[in-house]
């Protein structure tokens, strides 16, 4: 609450007359963030040509998005703001795994995905490959950024779930010649 107070230049008296304590400022804060997120994804949907086209706009935003958080947030929100946390893992259920099974099942209909895929577990799956990156200690963010790993995990689903008619469309949005 220190640093708080003298980031925005008032006691911390000021600070809770409107918040009782630190958690409830955490809480504020990632609930507005994931609304924030959850309008974003929307908006890529709607914008989007195509499920392929989704992803890549999705992943662009995702990159941007973790670009600015230090990998230890989500461990510190964990251990410190079991709330917050219970509103992130929410989140990822009600908006993210939807999303990802809706991307999923468009994908399959459109001749993107192959029709082999169980959706659920696919869509699950996704979840648990971001749940790594963020969770995980398998990696060391020293070398390869936390935003870079994602890029290379999501691209190693998406193309591992593609059809040849989608790896070609994927190849088409990211400008990449590629021989058969």
């Amino acid at each position: 609450m220190d640093d708080i107070a003298k980031e925005l230049g008032m006691s911390k008296k000021t600070i809770y007359q409107y918040y009782k304590e630190k958690d409830d400022i955490v809480n504020q804060l990632c609930e507005i963030e994931m609304t924030k997120h959850q309008k974003k994804f929307e908006d890529v949907f709607s914008q989007s040509n195509d499920p392929i086209h989704e992803i890549m706009l999705i992943s662009e935003n995702m990159k941007e998005m973790m670009q600015h958080i230090n990998p230890i947030f989500f461990l510190d929100l964990q251990k410190f703001h079991p709330n917050a946390f219970i509103q992130f893992q929410a989140f990822k259920e009600n908006c993210a795994y939807k999303d990802i099974l809706r991307n999923i099942k468009k994908g399959k209909e459109e001749g993107y995905y192959k029709t082999d895929i169980d959706e659920e577990f696919t869509a699950r799956y996704r979840l648990a490959q971001i749940d790594m990156l963020m969770f995980g200690n398998y990696f060391s963010f020293d070398k390869l950024s936390f935003s870079k790993s994602h890029e290379l995990v999501l691209d190693m689903f998406v193309y591992g779930i593609c059809t040849l008619k989608g790896h070609r469309l994927i190849n088409e949005y990211k400008k990449i010649k590629e021989q058969e």
